[in-house]
């Protein structure tokens, strides 16, 4: 009988680091998927500003692979839940030049 399961001998160190790459990403990928989704609960939705405001939403986005423009239509999307939710209490600041970028939610 031949054994066609791999054991951890024989995968790869490159393949175990390319998927636990992949679950990481994902990982981030649902961390902001359940915030904005959070947003939309009372009682949730200050916890979910102070991330999009503190470093969470800059370490999950990078992780994620989220490109400048696509980090903006975030902050944009999470402006306006805020304003549709909340009095419109917050506003986002989304600033990019040549050689950085800056993504504020002030209030």
């Amino acid at each position: 009988m031949i054994n066609n399961f791999k054991t951890d001998r024989t995968i790869g160190t490159g393949v175990k680091q390319k998927a636990l790459a992949s679950q990481i990403k994902g990982l981030a990928e649902a961390i902001l998927l359940q915030l904005l989704e959070d947003l939309w609960i009372d009682k949730e939705r200050s916890r979910c500003m102070d991330f999009f405001i503190g470093e969470g939403f800059s370490i999950c986005s990078e992780i994620a692979g989220m490109s400048s423009d696509d980090k903006l239509k975030i902050l944009n999307m999470v402006k306006d839940i805020i304003d549709q939710n909340s009095g419109k209490d917050k506003k986002v600041r989304g600033i990019r030049d040549d050689r950085g970028e800056g993504y504020e939610l002030v209030q």
